[in-house]
């Protein structure tokens, strides 16, 4: 994924509740009992390393898509690359 030239990486992980062996009850299965996530840092925070690549959670990305924080997203960006 990009945003504004910079590559994006979710660090939000997902699995599944229950698993079956079987693909097509798998999908069933996803659909009715859902998923685990686990989120490695807190929302709305947003790592930017010296190449130019955004680290953030699967909402922080869904948030910046929508365009709701998209100025505080990118105050954040800059005021990260003066601190380093």
């Amino acid at each position: 994924m990009e945003y504004l030239g910079h590559s994006v990486y979710i660090t939000t992980q997902r699995w599944q509740k229950r698993k079956h062996r079987k693909k097509r009850i798998n999908k069933k299965w996803a659909k009715r009992y859902g998923y685990h996530e686990l989120e490695i840092m807190p929302h709305y925070q947003v790592i930017m390393t010296e190449d130019g690549t955004l680290w953030m959670t699967f909402k922080t990305w869904k948030d910046l898509q929508k365009g709701i924080n998209e100025e505080l997203i990118k105050n954040f960006c800059e005021s990260e690359k003066v601190n380093d």
